[in-house]
């Protein structure tokens, strides 16, 4: 058995309606791949029984790995709990609300070769109208304020080389910038269209104002960042 290929990393805060049948949609997209592969699951201190289905899954799922946060501490943190536990040259993020089907992963393996990190374009989302105002406000102001390219920064479903995390500096809503933050380090990126589909069950558990309010703050920080970040090629060599 060679070197893992692939860890999806997958945050989980009350998704117990969810999770088998995300598990089951995995397995089916990754198995054809012939690939080694292993599914990360961090749980955000859920109150539901999603820890628990988590650890159930596992006896049915080997390449299942579960990491419980002592803490409620967000999705930033929950991927990077992930992303510390991976063994594989690829890591693959994806929400555990059934928006980004899995079989979308294979839209962006077909770019592996070509570029470190590719992220999916949501086309025809399936959010209320609230969620999608606020992301053409966040679109709108990073364009303006960071001259970010990126499409769509909301977009869970991502694949890059495992080589970015050590990076990239990681801080709280990093994961609201993730394909700038590569680009801002030299990474090749690229996006793709994939569909996006309404919740399987359950509610979302994200309040848009708070998300809209914290995503202002974030951008002026990452403002900050970038005008302090070594531009690559830069330096001298002695």
């Amino acid at each position: 058995m060679g070197a893992m290929k692939y860890s999806l990393v997958i945050p989980v805060f009350n998704e117990e309606g969810n999770l088998e049948f995300l598990q089951d949609k995995i397995d089916k997209t990754m198995k054809p791949l012939k690939a080694d592969f292993e599914v990360i699951y961090v749980d955000d201190l859920s109150s539901d029984g999603s820890l628990q289905v988590m650890k159930n899954m596992q006896s049915k799922y080997p390449e299942i790995k579960v990491v419980s946060l002592k803490k409620k501490s967000g999705q930033s943190a929950a991927l990077y709990a992930g992303f510390m536990a991976c063994l594989g040259q690829w890591i693959i993020t994806l929400d555990a609300d059934c928006q980004n089907p899995p079989e979308e992963i294979l839209r962006l393996t077909q770019f592996e070769n070509e570029f470190d990190f590719i992220s999916g374009i949501r086309k025809k989302r399936g959010d209320n109208f609230l969620r999608k105002t606020s992301s053409a406000m966040a679109k709108f102001a990073r364009k303006a304020i960071l001259k970010d390219p990126t499409q769509d920064t909301g977009c869970a479903l991502r694949l890059f080389k495992k080589d970015i995390i050590s990076s990239i500096y990681f801080f709280r809503n990093f994961h609201r910038f993730f394909p700038y933050l590569a680009r801002l380090h030299g990474f090749k990126v690229k996006e793709t269209p994939i569909t996006h589909e309404p919740r399987y069950k359950g509610r979302s558990k994200y309040k848009t104002f708070n998300r809209l309010v914290e995503g202002l703050f974030d951008l002026w920080g990452v403002f900050w960042l970038k005008k302090r970040t070594i531009k690559h090629g830069s330096k001298t060599q002695y």
